[in-house]
């Protein structure tokens, strides 16, 4: 899909979109923190790692599309983006402040496999997800999200926005 794009000229999921209410209220949530280091899941071009991005902190976006992490590259070189699978995270051997999984987890069959797995390696976690009234993803209600979530990280915030946007963000059960 992303190497379509620019021969057929279009926006995969409008990602270069950064009005989306649930990117907007995500970022909102992280404006008062300053996170050292910062581990963007499924990353796609990089939109939302820009505004991750800061002058004194690392930021690394990661996504299983070559193309998609290309693009991250090109538009955005001052930010480490890795092609990989999502559930690898734990095979990096680092640690991170914050992972940031947006709008990603239905398309991860074993995504509760991939917040265990980042429980165990940030302090913090923010997940956002857009789950409709008939998913066809992964995720399948908020209620299951909110469970799943609060299983691996205190829960510091809750958005849930017209029945179908779930923003989550906590510190680890594990933090160090």
């Amino acid at each position: 899909m992303y190497a379509a794009e620019d021969s057929e000229g279009f926006d995969s999921w409008c990602s270069h979109d950064a009005r989306h209410l649930r990117i907007r209220l995500s970022l909102a949530i992280l404006a008062e923190y300053n996170f050292n280091k910062v581990l963007e899941v499924g990353c796609g071009k990089g939109t939302v790692a820009q505004f991750l991005k800061r002058a004194n902190n690392q930021v690394i976006g990661i996504d299983i599309s070559e193309t998609a992490i290309a693009k991250a590259r090109a538009s955005f070189p001052d930010i480490d983006f890795r092609c990989m699978d999502a559930l690898d995270i734990g095979g990096l051997s680092e640690r991170f402040d914050l992972t940031a999984i947006q709008a990603a987890l239905a398309y991860i069959p074993a995504w509760r496999d991939l917040i265990r797995i980042a429980s165990g390696m940030t302090d913090y976690c923010l997940v956002a997800e857009y789950i409709p009234a008939d998913p066809i993803g992964m995720v399948k209600s908020s209620a299951e999200l909110v469970e799943t979530f609060a299983s691996s990280f205190h829960i510091e915030r809750k958005l849930i926005v017209d029945d179908n946007v779930t923003i989550l963000f906590g510190r680890s059960r594990l933090a160090r």
